[in-house]
């Protein structure tokens, strides 16, 4: 049986050669893994900087990651104009009908002229009239540059005092220019039809 066992010195020189191999293994690993991750970052010459993924690719459109940092530019409705501020009005008359002062106010832009005084006196119109019908009709819409336009614009409205149920029929027609803010289209102005 002596002559099947194997001197202790070749059994202590193979487990060296086992670890040896194992540790060079993770050498090598490490390595690999070093020059995969550092082979993606964009080499410089010399003297001379590498150009800056966004010069290279195409732009994309991304919400800044950035708190404070600017909003993206917002992309104009491709739609004609006239549906536009015809959806605008709606809402207006929508908010009307509904007695929906926050949501009437909403419309108008926050640099409308005396918008707190037209709060008031729709606030008091309210208390004494009902609206069973509203209609309007949009003509003369002109571009007055990317987000502004013009429009005149005929209310047919039909009031119910809330004191005595008398009805009126009344027709109104504003020259009324709109303001494109945050997307939205809002009422800037407004005079009287002409």
């Amino acid at each position: 049986m002596a002559e099947f066992e194997k001197p202790p010195a070749l059994s202590h020189v193979k487990r060296l050669w086992i670890h040896g191999f194992v540790v060079g293994l993770g050498l090598v690993g490490l390595i690999l893994a070093a020059w995969f991750l550092l082979s993606g970052a964009p080499q410089e010459e010399e003297g001379k900087a590498a150009p800056a993924p966004a010069q290279v690719e195409a732009p994309a459109r991304a919400t800044p990651a950035v708190k404070g940092a600017f909003p993206p530019k917002e992309v104009p409705d491709s739609r004609p104009l006239n549906p536009q501020l015809e959806e605008m009005l709606a809402r207006l008359r929508e908010a009307t009908l509904k007695k929906d002062l926050a949501q009437l106010l909403s419309l108008y832009s926050a640099t409308f002229p005396h918008l707190e005084e037209k709060r008031r006196r729709m606030a008091r119109t309210w208390q004494n009239y009902d609206y069973p019908r509203m209609a309007f009709h949009v003509a003369e819409v002109k571009p007055l540059g990317p987000d502004q336009a013009s429009a005149l614009v005929t209310w047919q409205i039909e009031a119910r005092s809330r004191q005595t149920g008398a009805v009126k029929e009344v027709t109104r027609t504003y020259r009324v220019r709109f303001a494109r803010e945050s997307g939205q289209w809002h009422i800037a102005a407004l005079d009287s039809g002409e």
